[in-house]
């Protein structure tokens, strides 16, 4: 006699349905959108959606909270902050070359120092989905919040700090372990000359001239340097 023991099948739980309480409506378009919640009415027709209201600060809060996850990032010894898509790093004075091709013949003589290795000041490098954003210090101290950053002593750059991009091709992630493929992509492109008109630097010579006194001390001279108004808790 053989003994048949049947196991029950597995009971079929059926999921609790969510009811819909708010929604998140997306309004205009890229260059310039804004998030709206609509609390969510439950009517005998469906579904309906009441006004919409401004996102408040706690709700911006939750919104990254959820979107972010709990996921860690880790850091190298340069990065100074990160973001949800973006990475602050710091670069210490060093020596590196620069590529010129300037645009104006009064300009073109300094294409004798194009792939030359030039002194360059303390950097600091913001970089979000398609943008960098440049910045220099002074000294060679790893800047704090309250370090005061100044503009970029370069070509190619805009009066907000953000890089004249062109063609340059930037990475598609902002983390930190792509810092150095950033910083590649900036030295490694074509300077041609400065894309703006008001005083980003103390000094009264030509481009070239500053490069070669950088070059004869071989330090980048940190009194050429503007204040941009702003420190780098100012970033955030």
């Amino acid at each position: 006699m053989v003994n048949v023991f049947l196991t029950p099948a597995p009971e079929r739980r059926t999921p609790t349905p969510l009811a819909p309480e708010m929604a998140l409506l997306l309004y205009g378009g890229h260059q310039r959108a804004a998030i709206l919640k609509h609390p969510v009415h439950d009517t005998p027709q469906g579904y309906v959606l009441g006004p919409g209201q401004l996102l408040s600060s706690e709700d911006h809060q939750r919104l990254v909270d959820f979107t972010a996850g709990t996921g860690l990032t880790f850091t190298v010894p340069t990065t100074l902050a990160t973001g949800v898509h973006c990475v602050c790093w710091w670069v210490p004075p060093h020596t590196r070359p620069l590529l010129f091709d300037a645009k104006y013949e009064a300009a073109r003589s300094v294409a004798r120092l194009s792939g030359q290795p030039v002194p360059h000041p303390g950097l600091v490098f913001i970089a979000s989905p398609g943008t960098l954003t440049v910045y220099a210090v002074r000294g060679d101290q790893r800047p704090t919040p309250a370090t005061a950053l100044c503009h970029a002593p370069y070509w190619n750059m805009f009066s907000s700090a953000q890089v004249c991009r062109g063609t340059t091709r930037y990475p598609e992630a902002c983390t930190p372990d792509t810092q150095d493929a950033w910083e590649t992509a900036f030295f490694q492109s074509v300077f041609t000359g400065p894309s703006r008109t008001d005083r980003y630097m103390n000094w009264g010579k030509s481009y070239e001239e500053l490069l070669d006194e950088a070059r004869a001390q071989g330090t980048f001279p940190d009194r050429v340097l503007l204040d941009a108004g702003k420190t780098l808790a100012g970033l955030a």
